[in-house]
């Protein structure tokens, strides 16, 4: 689908007589994300924009998840302050963000022989920590995100640069009952999110629940602290049909979950525990975040951390010079060909 025109707000206009446009921050086949002055609060903010015209509602989840999120002051995930509609489009307001992970990542040149691009330990603790968090509190009210990866989670914008968002929850899905209970696992469930982070459970075609959240969480973090993962050498062809690609990222994981050494290399020996500790979760269970934690905090303090040591982003950090030329996230939803549409 081609994306949406950007003019669906003109420039100053004032919405509610509270928020004025600044500028676009991107466009989709949904609608539009505006920079917004809050003369309330007296900040600027992102403005999510979806025409009533458009048959996928991407906004219906995403203002869902916020309002639970917002309710219980989740941790490291954008304040909802603000919704609602008109005729023509309908409109949610929420903290407007720095540069993805992914765009840090990717600002910064091959500082190592390999020429891979990743961050010191010190910083990858503290994504790790506060990645691991905003997850928790989204589980915790009741649902998975089954995208998580590096273009989903952002930083603060300045001087917020220890700030850390986890984004884009149009994927979403409630994972327990109104009582409660979990939901059975879904004999016919198509596969949700991003092959390369996915899990090796979900890409067999399995249910997602919350360990499949969990492992891609992990994945996100051994890929910043390496710059790769051990099935980026998966062959693939553009002839390959969206099942076959599937299985070749699922049989290479499968394969690494038998042996973890290829993704243990020059990792800290606590993930091994982790690898452990996930590999004996079952399609029900809750993962245990304050012992993952607990095993990042061991390795914060063997090797003589302190929260006063700069991130490699910051003023001080030793790559700021670099992720200065990162964007800012523009917000949009980060959707791709390998997404299937469920619910």
């Amino acid at each position: 689908m081609k994306p949406v025109d950007p003019n669906v707000l003109e420039i100053g206009t004032v919405v509610e007589s509270r928020w004025q446009v600044k500028q676009v921050l991107g466009t989709g086949s949904f609608g539009a994300v505006y920079e917004v002055m809050d003369f309330v609060l007296n900040v600027e903010q992102a403005m999510k924009v979806e025409l009533n015209s458009q048959d996928f509602r991407t906004l219906k989840m995403e203002v869902i998840v916020l309002k639970e999120l917002t309710d219980i002051k989740a941790r490291n995930c954008c304040q909802l302050y603000g919704l609602g509609s008109n005729e023509s489009y309908s409109f949610i307001v929420m903290t407007e963000v720095g540069p993805s992970l992914m765009s840090l990542l990717e600002s910064i040149g091959g500082n190592n022989p390999h020429k891979k691009k990743y961050f010191s330990l010190r910083s990858c603790l503290h994504l790790a920590i506060n990645c691991l968090q905003a997850l928790e509190d989204l589980h915790f009210i009741g649902y998975l995100h089954r995208d998580i990866k590096p273009q989903n989670y952002a930083i603060g914008r300045e001087p917020n640069f220890r700030s850390v968002y986890m984004l884009d929850f149009g994927m979403c899905r409630k994972y327990i009952r109104d009582d409660g209970t979990h939901k059975r696992a879904r004999l016919n469930s198509c596969f949700r999110g991003t092959l390369y982070f996915a899990s090796h459970l979900s890409l067999k075609g399995e249910e997602q629940s919350r360990r499949d959240d969990v492992w891609s969480w992990l994945f996100t973090i051994i890929y910043m602290m390496t710059g790769t993962l051990p099935w980026n050498d998966v062959k693939l062809t553009r002839k390959m049909s969206f099942l076959e690609r599937r299985n070749a990222f699922g049989e290479s994981k499968q394969k690494i979950m038998e042996n973890p050494d290829p993704l243990m290399a020059g990792l800290p020996i606590e993930f091994r525990a982790i690898i452990e500790h996930l590999n004996l979760l079952g399609y029900t269970d809750c993962p245990n975040y304050a012992y993952i934690c607990q095993l990042l905090m061991t390795v914060f303090r063997r090797n003589d951390f302190n929260l006063a040591m700069p991130l490699d982003w910051e003023p001080q950090g030793e790559l700021h010079q670099m992720t200065m030329a990162a964007p800012a996230h523009n917000m949009m939803p980060h959707v791709t060909s390998e997404s299937k549409k469920d619910t």
